[in-house]
């Protein structure tokens, strides 16, 4: 069982690695396609890389809460 656990949590935080780096390399190629165009609306850039990350903190904190949960529900009960 501590087996099964570990490997889940290790599948999960590998799926929130995954998803984090997605997350960043796609704004950061938003921020440089911007840049590229001669974009000069710095802020709504820095706005949308913080949207970004933080969409990031939340799935990551969402799915590490909902697998806690699944993980522990029969010590809950």
């Amino acid at each position: 069982m501590m087996i099964t656990a570990r490997y889940r949590v290790a599948q999960l935080r590998l799926a929130l690695t995954g998803m984090a780096m997605i997350l960043i390399a796609s704004a950061q190629n938003q921020y440089e396609r911007a840049r590229a165009s001669g974009d000069r609306g710095s802020e709504s850039v820095e706005k949308a890389v913080l949207v970004a990350i933080g969409l990031a903190v939340a799935v990551g904190l969402g799915f590490a809460i909902r697998a806690a949960v699944q993980n522990y529900q029969s010590q809950i009960q």
